[in-house]
């Protein structure tokens, strides 16, 4: 196999709790805000984050808004957002007649995108916005026609519950979504399969016609599998006068897959613009009936099958609050790039400080390992330790409290001067979950530096040992944090080949559940359906 998953071991549930308080007072010194947080823990630092905690979901969620990679990666979404799209952004629309449609349709960003959706007849009209379009976005591989998850939030919203039995019932989803959504003035909703999509309630309102083209036939050299029994499609003929062959179904799909693949990782589709002010969470830790939910199931498996009608009410309520209210408290604070800014930091770090301390890593003693791992700690710690940050006594682990205010820095250095006051209850849920997440990247460096403080006076055999305990530590931090930047091709893929996850529609040979990158080429991207 020319890819493989690059992982970390499954994930080490940590016991113990850590919570932010909802009106942390503010100081300008730095010893007055350290007493601020001596009620959270922060002096007795080394304790793990509670196993039911979901900052760091919440985190990963921010962090991977309208990503193509991410939400292909873990593809059942728990945030909905409101959003917009701006003045003048041109939309494709692809079908079979020459009509412009009346009813709630699908749009895509990208022409590659709408082109697949035509074989021996394909029209692509393209629409402008002629003012900005006010949408609900829903997080995840939420256009995944799956019975498991990745329609839940949509569901929730349209019908109050999940519905498994309605997967296929898209049609049906769009129109109950906008009727739901017409009191809130909404004018669609954003959604992601292999690219994203907006599916539109009345073409008529805000979007004025470009261009509607008849565009060349695409000559299909192999069967189609659909669900269910569906007739072949109609023979292709090219037009009067053409010579040579005609555009091949499956290069149409590939290029697809490659327009999708440009919005991969940050920034994303940029042409949504989200309302962070109003992020609505599933894994807000208050709803009870998921937390118990999601007990023993990792997080390829977290959906929002179980949630109780008290805690539907609850997001229903609270996403109609968030709808017909003014967000004049909101900060304007950017979570999405201090999310950015906290990946950015560490990935490449932490993947780095792993092998460096893993045993295929090639040094010629244990001692030259952890005096280079050491090297890298101190790198990654350096921005948050002082002159004064040394233990009082030998051995650094006697008495670990000289480590607190580094990892007090550490954890708030994106957050403490954003005032709670300024922040709406949702921006407070985030400030909170990129806090928590920091706490515990923070607190994982400290145990290791701990260890690592004088490892350089220590023989081989202690050495080894310190190391063994590192790796441990790093792998263990990893698997928490299960960013998706960590899921690649190895080797990367040629000229003219992508690295694919398993996206619906999915491919042939595809297993739906099996999150391993893999190289593929234009003839790859047979469609099959499952």
């Amino acid at each position: 196999m020319r890819c493989k998953l690059h992982r970390v071991f499954p994930l080490l549930l940590v016991t113990a709790a850590f919570s932010l308080p909802s009106g942390r007072p503010y100081h300008n010194g730095d010893g007055l805000h350290q007493a601020a947080f001596q009620v959270q823990g922060f002096l007795e630092w080394e304790f793990p984050p509670d196993p039911n905690s979901t900052h760091h979901l919440i985190f990963n969620g921010v962090n991977g808004l309208l990503q193509r990679w991410p939400n292909t990666f873990r593809r059942n979404g728990h945030s909905i957002v409101p959003a917009t799209i701006p003045t003048g952004t041109v939309l494709y629309h692809g079908r079979t007649d020459n009509r412009v449609p009346d009813v709630p349709e699908w749009f895509a960003f990208d022409f590659e995108h709408s082109y697949v959706f035509g074989i021996s007849s394909c029209y692509v009209i393209s629409v402008q916005a002629k003012r900005p379009l006010r949408l609900l976005y829903f997080d995840g591989s939420s256009a995944a026609t799956m019975k498991d998850g990745p329609m839940d939030s949509q569901d929730i919203i349209a019908w109050g519950k999940p519905r498994p039995d309605k997967y296929t019932s898209d049609r049906e989803r769009l129109k109950v979504l906008c009727d739901w959504g017409r009191p809130f003035g909404l004018d669609g909703f954003v959604r992601m399969e292999f690219h994203f999509e907006v599916m539109i309630c009345d073409v008529a309102d805000g979007l004025e016609v470009v261009t509607l083209l008849d565009l060349m036939p695409k000559n299909v050299t192999g069967p189609i599998n659909h669900p269910g029994p569906r007739p072949a499609p109609p023979p292709v003929y090219p037009p009067p006068g053409w010579r040579g062959s005609l555009p091949g179904y499956g290069r149409t799909r590939f290029e697809a897959y490659v327009a999708g693949g440009w919005h991969n990782l940050a920034p994303g589709e940029t042409r949504v613009q989200l309302d962070y002010t109003g992020l609505i969470t599933f894994y807000d830790p208050t709803l009870s009936s998921l937390v118990e939910a999601r007990q023993g199931k990792d997080r390829s498996h977290h959906s929002l099958e179980g949630i109780s009608a008290v805690d539907t009410a609850r997001v229903h309520a609270e996403l109609q609050y968030v709808l017909t209210h003014e967000q004049t408290s909101g900060s304007s604070v950017d979570w999405g790039s201090i999310a950015r800014v906290v990946v950015e930091r560490y990935a490449d770090r932490l993947e780095y400080l792993r092998f460096l301390l893993s045993p295929n890593a090639t040094f010629t003693d244990a001692t030259e390992q952890a005096f280079t791992a050491r090297s890298q700690l101190l790198v990654m710690l350096a921005p948050y330790m002082t002159t004064v940050d040394v233990p009082q006594q030998l051995p650094a682990s006697a008495n670990v409290s000289w480590l607190a205010p580094v990892v007090r820095r550490c954890a708030t250095t994106q957050t403490s001067r954003i005032p709670l006051g300024m922040l709406t209850p949702q921006e407070v849920r985030i400030h909170a979950a990129v806090e928590n997440t920091l706490r515990e990247i923070c607190r994982r460096l400290a145990l290791l530096w701990v260890q690592f403080f004088d490892v350089e006076g220590e023989n081989k055999a202690m050495a080894a040992e310190v190391i063994e305990v590192g790796h441990r530590h790093v792998d263990e931090l990893m698997s928490w944090l299960d960013w998706s930047l960590w899921v690649r091709c190895e080797p990367a893929c040629d000229l003219g080949e992508i690295c694919y996850l398993p996206s619906w529609p999915f491919l042939k040979g595809d297993d739906p559940y099996d999150m391993t990158p893999r190289c593929i080429a234009p003839e790859d991207a047979v469609p099959y359906y499952m």
